[in-house]
Parts: C-alpha cells; sequence; structure tokens
C-alpha cells in the first residue's frame, strides 16, 4: 500500500499545468482584494481565536501563501507540496488544532471564487481545480502537522507559529536530501544528534547513496557551521601530493614547492574537513592522519614543528570498513579514531517509496534552472514514473538524477516513456556488507589482490611474489575482477 506521500501525489492535478498558470495569473493579478477578503472571512468566522491575529495574519499566512503561489506559477509541485508539510508542521509546534488548516484554506478557496466570479475564465474548471489543490495542500499539511512529533520529536514555542524553517526544509528534504522513508528520517535523527558534538563521524553508503551531502549537513546543522566545509577525494590524487594537500608544505621542501602552502587541515580551521574515500588512503599516511586526530596537530612537509588544528573530521566510504579492516586497507586503530559516530546510508533500492519524491524534486530544480530558456513548466508523466520506481538503480540516487536530467534536457514537454534512457545493463556496483558479515571467497581474493598493489605501488611483480603465484595468474586475476587501473604512476607492469 502506498505511503501518505505518495497517496497526496496522487491528489495532484498532473494534467492540468496549463490550466494551473492561468489560474494563478488571475489569482495574481486580483491578490489585494483575495487577501482582503480573506482576511475578512477569517475574522468574521474565527473571530478572537489565537489562530488570527493582525501580525500572525500579515507576517506569517500571507507571505506563506505568496511562496506556495510562486511554487504553483512556476510548476513546482515540489515545493507547493514541501510547503503545505512545513505549514502543517508549524502549526502542530505552535499547539493549534488541525481545524485551523482546514478553515484556513476553505475561506482562501472562497475568497479566490469570490475575486474570480468577474473573470473570464470558466468559473467552474477553476473550482474545480482549486478544489483539487485544496485537498492537495490539507492532505500533505496533515503529514506535516501529526508525523514530525512522534517520529522527528521535533519541539518549538508553543506561543505563536515560526517561522524560520531556513535549511531544514521538510519532514521529506533535510538539507538537499529528500527521503520521508523510516530509513532516512532514522538518518536524519542521527544527523541532527551527531552534528552538535566535536567527534569524527564515518559515513558508510555506496556510491551515489549522497555520503558527501551527509557531511555537509553535519558541518551545517552544527556548531561549525559558520567556518569553511572543505572535501578531500582520497582516491583522486596522487600518493606523492596527498601528505602536502593534507598537512601543507614549506618552501622548498620539495622540487616544485615554490611557495608555503597551508594544507587542507589548517585551511578548514574552525570548521570541517570531509575526508572522502578514506579507505583508498595509503597506509602510511593513515599512520600520520592517525596522530594528527590525537594530537590535534600536523606537521607540514619540510617543516620540524607542529602546527595546532582546530578542525572536525569526517570520513567516508562506499566499502565495509570492517572488512577493509580485515583486509588491512584501513588501519584498525584509525578505523576505531574516525568512527566515533557512525551513519549508514540505505541504497535506494531498500527506501523505494522515495524515488516519486526525488524525483520531483529534481524535476522542481531543472525547471528553475532552464526558465530562461524554456519558461514553460515540465512534469513527469505517471507512466515514466511507473518505469523509475520500477528499477533497481544501482547506481542509486545520484543514478536516478542523471536519467532524469537525460530525459529534462533531450526531450521536450513533460517527460514519457520515449525520453527515459534506462541503461540497458545495470553496472556492477559492490554494495556495502554489512557489519560483521563473512565476505565470499571473490570478495576476499579481491581485497587481498588490491592490498597487494596498494602495498607495492603497482609493482605486479612484486605483488605475485607477495601474493604466491605466479604473474601470469596475477593477471588473470586483475583481469577477472577488473584491477588493471590499479597501478601508481610511473610503477613496471
Amino acid at each position: 500500500m502506498p505511503d501518505a506521500s505518495r497517496l497526496s501525489l496522487l491528489l495532484f492535478p498532473l494534467d492540468g499545468a496549463d490550466a494551473i498558470a492561468r489560474l494563478i495569473g488571475a489569482i495574481k493579478a486580483r491578490k489585494d482584494r483575495m487577501i482582503e477578503r480573506w482576511c475578512g472571512l477569517a475574522a468574521s468566522r474565527l473571530g478572537q481565536h489565537r489562530a488570527l491575529s493582525e501580525r500572525l495574519f500579515r507576517q506569517t499566512y500571507i507571505p506563506r501563501l505568496r511562496t506556495a503561489i510562486e511554487s504553483l506559477a512556476r510548476g513546482d509541485r515540489t515545493s507547493f507540496l514541501t510547503f503545505a508539510a512545513d505549514f502543517g508542521a508549524q502549526v502542530a509546534t505552535a499547539g493549534l488544532p488541525f481545524a485551523v488548516v482546514v478553515a484556513h484554506v476553505n475561506l482562501l478557496k472562497e475568497s479566490c471564487v469570490g475575486v474570480l466570479a468577474d473573470d473570464t475564465l470558466e468559473l467552474s474548471t477553476a473550482i474545480l481545480l482549486l478544489d483539487k489543490l485544496t485537498a492537495c495542500f490539507v492532505s500533505v499539511a496533515a503529514e506535516g502537522y501529526y508525523v514530525p512529533a512522534r517520529r522527528n520529536g521535533n519541539r518549538g514555542d508553543a506561543g505563536a507559529l515560526p517561522f524560520d524553517t531556513a535549511g531544514a526544509t521538510s519532514p521529506r528534504i533535510f538539507h538537499g536530501m529528500v527521503g520521508g522513508s523510516d530509513a532516512m528520517q532514522r538518518v536524519f535523527a542521527q544527523i541532527r544528534r551527531v552534528a552538535a558534538g566535536a567527534a569524527s563521524v564515518l559515513v558508510v553508503g555506496e556510491t551515489g547513496t549522497g555520503k558527501e551531502l551527509v557531511a555537509r549537513a553535519v558541518h551545517t546543522v552544527g556548531p561549525r557551521r559558520d567556518g569553511p566545509f572543505i572535501a578531500l577525494n582520497c582516491a583522486a590524487l596522487p600518493r606523492e601530493l596527498i601528505e602536502s594537500e593534507l598537512f601543507g608544505h614549506k618552501r622548498g621542501a620539495f622540487s616544485g614547492a615554490v611557495s608555503e602552502s597551508l594544507g587542507l587541515f589548517r585551511a578548514a580551521a574552525g570548521g570541517t574537513l570531509l575526508l572522502d574515500e578514506i579507505t583508498e588512503m595509503v597506509p602510511e599516511l593513515q599512520a600520520k592522519l592517525l596522530r594528527v586526530l590525537q594530537e590535534k596537530a600536523v606537521r607540514p612537509v619540510g617543516s620540524a614543528l607542529e602546527e595546532p588544528v582546530d578542525v572536525r573530521i569526517i570520513a567516508s566510504s562506499n566499502r565495509d570498513p570492517e572488512a577493509a579492516v580485515r583486509s588491512r586497507l584501513l588501519r584498525a586503530d584509525l578505523y576505531y579514531r574516525l568512527s566515533v559516530s557512525k551513519i549508514m546510508l540505505p541504497p535506494l533500492r531498500e527506501r523505494r517509496e522515495d524515488i516519486p519524491a526525488l524525483v520531483e524534486y529534481h524535476v522542481g530544480r531543472l525547471n528553475g534552472g532552464h526558465r530562461d530558456a524554456d519558461p514553460r513548466a515540465r512534469g513527469v508523466s505517471p507512466e515514466a514514473m511507473q518505469l523509475l520506481f520500477a528499477q533497481p538503480w544501482l547506481g542509486n540516487v545520484r543514478q536516478l538524477f542523471n536519467v532524469v536530467e537525460d530525459a529534462f534536457t533531450t526531450g521536450e514537454g513533460r517527460v514519457g516513456l520515449t525520453e527515459l534512457a534506462l541503461p540497458s545493463t545495470e553496472a556492477e556496483v559492490a554494495p556495502v556488507a554489512p557489519a560483521g558479515a563473512l565476505l565470499t571467497f571473490q570478495e576476499t581474493e579481491r581485497t587481498l589482490i588490491e592490498r597487494a598493489l596498494v602495498l607495492t605501488g603497482g609493482n605486479k611483480v612484486r605483488a605475485a611474489r607477495q601474493l604466491g603465484i605466479s604473474r601470469k595468474k596475477l593477471y588473470a586475476k586483475l583481469a577477472l575482477y577488473r584491477l588493471r587501473g590499479i597501478v601508481a604512476a610511473g610503477a613496471p607492469r
């Protein structure tokens, strides 16, 4: 059975984009009359109820009404639904009954019908559209009203509606991550918990699940939000440069060091440093990183003195870190130092109910980015959404977004089945094994070969000797496990 989020999406009038645009245009042309009528109706019907003070109406309701109208005007269904969920959560936080939402939405609809009576727009069509939009709004607002207090433990002042939700967004959108599923709600809650501290965090998840977004959220929610956030992919830099990149160097420390460099640790002072793909860092540098974490000081290359650093470390990996420790790709002491808090990201195939919201969120962003070239708002047909929902997405959210963006940019109008260029064969993506799980023989053999290549700098003769096999057999294994790219620059082949 679909969850509440998907049921709410079904209430939105997908086939009436042009009619909605005309309706919103007509309402915007009469917005002052409509607002005055709305305020008058609310005052006469609600009387002295504390949900209707002049300040609350002018400073909260009207700005949020403008937000909803602008979202509809540009065809951004995701922002409209996000606004509805926010409003419901805010009413709950203020301790007001949910009837306040129902009452105000109905009074707003009545006000719109009243000011549209003289418009050439067919009134029956306008009323039908308003009914659909208000039903969708109330449904999502109800989820925002009842779910956050139970699921997220939200709290707030009981005196008035809030009022600043910048960055946090709705129960389904959290700092750029979309997820109404229980699995993602647990991730969001864990981010909030660990963000307040200063301990190291290890984020583990398959490629494309959003590990850097999690790291950025920890930084933004925490007390270091005003400091820099710097991300380094440990697998992207040559082993000869990564030490200098991290710790900095003195002028003349090595050939080409014509000036002094701070290094990323000192550049991130007061903020957060993300070490992406930490298991790809060479063992010698792991030992130096461990010392930095213990002593909170770095020694730049070419210097005899240590420099103090104040930076929070977040590491990430698409491997099972405990398996990496067993295969000696990751030092055990470094793993324990990094994993004071550990956040496990679920793959998209395990939270399939989030796919419609993810698609709508990305299409909303694409509509905004292409507004100058194509002012028409575009969406995704129900048939295309069903096909996207059925895919395994071994490349996770990144692969889903790439497919949607390709269909959006190469097609015209609504994205349908013909615009979707789904991969004929899925790329092999090694899932992160649960902690403590037993590796298969092939996984163990592949990891052992990787380890030998790392330790020998990509020298296959030495690697074969350490593994106790012939070079010919090593080449066969490299082809089998697709490891031919693991060769250090300049190493003999």
